[in-house]
């Protein structure tokens, strides 16, 4: 997995302005702090973000580590634990799109308990546009460290006991690596009445949003 990152991220497709940019603003690094990390100028950055150069083979190796290790920014357990707790709408899932984790938010949206929905597949509870992005997301390469995150909207079919429920989302989703360098997915999201929904949409200007790492 690590070599297969090293490799895509030191190709020719790598879009070098986007991936410079969103590590540095990931990590809310001046441009300063990141040129003095690889030996280099801030005008370099500056250019190197502009697109008007591209950095040396030294430079991509280097970033391709730093991007890299921001993935694993913490052991599995400790964002899963963070997940678990959050009291806003978010799961994790793997490739095959097994639950990982589930926050207390969604276990009160969807009126289940922990141990009836963690282990088992999304689409046993989930369906609607949701579940569509997810396939999309899966076949776009989320697993593979082809996207950075993607975000999308549309309908949460959400079957549980109580029944079925249709709601209006706004999700993001972007993709961490265990220890084990396991790849799963973050689904971070938000309910939305028509009004807001409609307004976001019109404004966003389609449903899915893919930002690509290469």
């Amino acid at each position: 997995m690590v070599e297969d990152i090293k490799l895509s991220m030191t190709s020719s497709k790598v879009n070098w302005p986007s991936v410079i940019r969103n590590f540095r603003m990931s990590k809310r690094l001046k441009q300063a702090a990141l040129a003095a990390d690889l030996g280099v100028t801030q005008a370099m950055i500056s250019r190197w973000e502009n697109g008007d150069s591209e950095p040396p083979e030294r430079i991509k190796r280097r970033m391709a580590e730093l991007v890299q290790d921001a993935f694993v920014i913490a052991p599995a357990p400790t964002w899963v634990d963070l997940v678990s707790l959050n009291p806003s709408v978010e799961f994790v899932t793997d490739s095959m799109g097994m639950i990982k984790a589930i926050s207390l938010g969604a276990l009160d949206l969807f009126g289940v308990r922990r141990s009836e929905i963690e282990g088992r597949n999304i689409r046993n509870f989930l369906g609607g546009d949701f579940t569509e992005a997810l396939e999309q997301l899966r076949a776009e390469g989320m697993f593979q460290n082809n996207l950075a995150f993607a975000q999308t909207m549309g309908s949460l079919e959400v079957n549980v006991s109580s029944g079925m429920q249709s709601l209006l989302c706004d999700f993001i989703h972007w993709p961490r690596i265990s220890e084990a360098r396991t790849v799963y997915c973050i689904h971070s999201g938000a309910t939305l009445d028509e009004k807001r929904y409609s307004a976001r949409l019109e404004e966003r200007g389609e449903k899915v949003v893919l930002r690509r790492t290469f």
